[in-house]
């Protein structure tokens, strides 16, 4: 088979769906047009404050607006620097003033100062819409888009604070407001309003007198406080800002205030009033890469998902139902209760499977309040529901950031809404796409390990050619590569909760065995790789401590494997570990031999008594070591078998390494039955010494021949020689070439050898 052109065409398929996916998906960046580098929105900062901007260049000319603070920028742009004034109007006591800014490399962001104090710096953001202008035709429009305004800047969009201001009379004072001073003002009137329930209903559409006193109600409070809204000669309704006497002692009255000292910032945190869990949620989803989406996922009853899609789907859900939120529409955070003694839950929307509801979780106090278990599995549908509702006048403060999902589903509505006919939870565009994915990951999995088997194949080749990989390798890379990238599909198809719940047990599975096998049969390779090295080192104990570390990682792959499989079964590790500690001592009992072989192993690795190829004797077993694994150390005998010893014993034995000898010992002792005259015997011992001291085989300053004994039968000789070779086979053939010339050197001498008894070392 051709390989290479098969993978290289593949490869193009491959990369033409997944540019497709990555351009429908993400969308193409825009870079800064380099004709008008300033042109766009800026969000910008300084010291005490921010805002947005927004600027058009033309030609070396830009000019801006700051709508949060009325004023306007007029500059001159040399390149990336830009330098002009700033003013708040066209009076010369109106404020005013110089800056100058230098744009960065990448047109995203910028620095300066306002002449040479203050500094300055801003960063670009995606065009938006603008905030459309408050509508000031009655009380309820005043009231309900002041409200509105006001959310949105609690949120982060400072640039409402002016836009609420719009709807705001204020009191008249002896020196003009500055625009600081008047965002101040306003944000103080909302600390007042924020803690009251309003219900738009509860505000008249129409009103004949030219003021009207709306009475704000706070819950678990007696509290009430009149708001005045004046309307004027242009028929503009707007709230009268009320006394700074009137501002002091509404804030000390307020519910859960004491000495006028509002709580802290951040209290809504608690979840313990309805509006303070939906004001966390959608500060959460706002912030949802800062906390990685701890905050908004705090808000939410994630009990109905069991543990293996839990963490997985709460950001599906979070999306969901933020978006649900969008489409139901909020004219702000206090139309909802904040009163939390009062345990009956919040019903926010109605539908027919539970709709949206945020209710105490537990029967304590201070138990917190989140959306429930039912809101939460069922957000797709809530959302999938609000759908096709009219586009609300109002939506909730804050933002979020659109998913692949989303944007995927946006492009079918626009351009094939016939695919949104629903199968179950899920919509035919799901499943298509699904699909398509599947199959495009099986054909990258196959290219991928096809390669990587040739590849392997070829590094661990020898001389006479390419080793082939087991079938089943293949099949387990292939698994494992498409496994893994359909791990990606769910977050970006958004698979319904109730089709992943069986799927990813299967496929976990499926994935966990595959890494087992695949890592399995790399550590086979990689052993067979680093023994060829550590055999051609000296170190006596590279082989040993390679098999054993080789061992010790299958152990943990296996261990590893059965971890992961459990997971995905939604097993809890927490009751896992209870029952390896429980059972752990039942386990050590019943395989005591088990285990003392395993130390015993470890012990063998540290001692270091011999290597791979050595020849020892131990109590019994004698032969060469072949292997030394995590539970048995293998040797090969005399009769080419092999005897498998535990560890556990073999680490108690008094082991002699025969590999280790410097030299090998040759203990003759020769027997001269005839002919043993003194001259005769000194002949042939002078013989024996001129002929062990020729062979370079013989160590010859320990070389010790001589009469040790008389018999009445026999003069005995003793020879003690220490020979240095390398092999079995070469001591063989030195002591027959030696014992041939002694037969002959006693032949010459007149003398008559009887057999031989010899002691010599293996």
């Amino acid at each position: 088979m051709n390989l290479i052109p098969t993978a290289r065409k593949h490869a193009c398929l491959c990369a033409a769906l997944l540019l497709c996916l990555v351009c429908t998906t993400s969308g193409f960046s825009q870079a800064p047009d380099q004709s008008g580098l300033w042109s766009g929105r800026w969000q910008t900062h300084w010291s005490d404050g921010g805002g947005q901007i927004k600027l058009l260049q033309r030609g070396a000319v830009v000019t801006g607006t700051y709508p949060l603070y009325g004023m306007r920028l007029e500059a001159t742009a040399e390149g990336r620097s830009l330098s002009g004034k700033w003013s708040a109007g066209d009076s010369p006591t109106d404020e005013h003033g110089e800056f100058i800014v230098t744009l960065s490399k990448d047109g995203r962001m910028f620095s300066g100062r306002f002449g040479n104090r203050g500094w300055w710096t801003g960063e670009r953001i995606v065009q938006t819409k603008d905030m459309a202008a408050i509508s000031l035709r009655s009380p309820r429009d005043t009231v309900l888009g002041f409200l509105v305004a006001c959310n949105r800047a609690q949120a982060g969009l400072k640039d409402a604070w002016g836009l609420a201001a719009e709807a705001v009379e204020f009191a008249a004072g002896p020196e003009a407001l500055t625009s600081t001073t008047r965002l101040s003002r306003v944000a103080s009137l909302f600390e007042i309003i924020d803690p009251a329930t309003i219900h738009a209903w509860d505000i008249p559409d129409s009103v004949a007198a030219d003021t009207y006193v709306m009475r704000l109600t706070f819950a678990g409070s007696d509290v009430v406080f009149p708001l005045t809204l004046h309307r004027d000669a242009q028929g503009d309704w707007r709230i009268v800002e009320p006394s700074e006497t009137e501002r002091v002692d509404a804030l000390k009255a307020l519910p859960g205030r004491a000495n006028g000292k509002a709580p802290a910032a951040d209290s809504y945190k608690q979840l313990q009033n309805p509006r303070a869990t939906m004001r966390a949620f959608l500060e959460g989803m706002t912030h949802w890469k800062e906390d990685n989406g701890a905050l908004a996922c705090s808000t939410m009853d994630l009990s109905g998902f069991p543990d293996v899609i839990r963490e997985s789907n709460a950001e599906m859900s979070a999306l969901y139902l933020r978006h649900a939120l969008d489409n139901i529409g909020m004219i702000g955070l206090q139309s909802i209760p904040d009163d939390g003694a009062n345990r009956s839950p919040y019903v926010h929307f109605v539908q027919g499977l539970g709709g949206i509801v945020i209710a105490p979780i537990g029967s304590a106090a201070d138990a917190p309040w989140q959306f429930t278990r039912l809101t939460v599995k069922n957000a797709p549908m809530s959302f999938h529901t609000t759908a096709s509702l009219p586009t609300p006048e109002f939506t909730p403060p804050g933002s979020f950031e659109r998913s692949p999902y989303f944007t995927l589903r946006g492009l079918v509505v626009d351009y094939a809404p016939f695919l949104l006919v629903g199968i179950g939870q899920a919509e035919v565009w799901q499943v298509i796409l699904g699909l398509s994915g599947l199959a495009l990951a099986i054909i990258c999995a196959r290219v991928i390990a096809a390669l990587i088997v040739r590849w392997l194949s070829c590094l661990t080749g020898t001389d006479e050619g390419v080793t082939p990989q087991p079938r089943w390798f293949r099949l387990s890379i292939t698994m494992l590569i498409v496994v893994s990238v359909m791990m990606q599909i769910p977050g970006i198809l958004a698979i319904p909760a109730n089709f992943r719940v069986h799927t990813i047990p299967v496929f976990g599975s499926v994935v966990c065995i595959a890494a087992v096998l695949v890592a399995w049969r790399l550590l086979t390779l990689i052993s067979a790789f680093l023994s060829i090295r550590a055999a051609r080192t000296e170190k006596r104990t590279d082989d040993i401590l390679l098999a054993f570390t080789i061992a010790l990682l299958r152990l943990g792959v296996v261990a590893g494997g059965f971890l992961g499989i459990a997971k995905v079964l939604s097993f809890s590790a927490t009751n896992i570990i209870a029952g390896l500690g429980i059972g752990g001592l039942a386990f050590a009992f019943a395989s005591r031999e088990t285990l003392s072989n395993i130390f015993g192993a470890g012990i063998l690795v540290s001692d270091r008594p011999f290597r791979r190829g050595d020849w020892i004797v131990a109590d019994g077993v004698e032969g060469s070591v072949e292997e030394v694994g995590i539970r048995s150390t293998r040797v090969r005998t005399f009769a080419d078998s092999i005897i498998v010893v535990p560890n556990g014993k073999l680490a108690d034995s008094t082991i002699n390494n025969l590999g280790t000898r410097r030299h090998r010992l040759l203990d003759l002792k020769l027997f001269v039955t005839e002919g043993g005259t003194p001259a005769r015997l000194h002949s042939f011992i002078e013989a024996i010494r001129t002929r062990l001291e020729g062979d370079p085989s013989f160590v010859a300053k320990e070389t010790k021949v001589g009469v040790v004994g008389l018999t009445a039968v026999a003069v005995e000789i003793q020879l003690t020689a220490y020979m240095d070779l390398p092999s079995d086979r070469a001591e063989s053939d030195t002591r027959h070439s030696l014992l041939t010339d002694l037969m002959q050197a006693a032949e010459a001498s007149g003398l008559t050898l009887s057999k031989a008894m010899e002691r010599s070392a293996k």
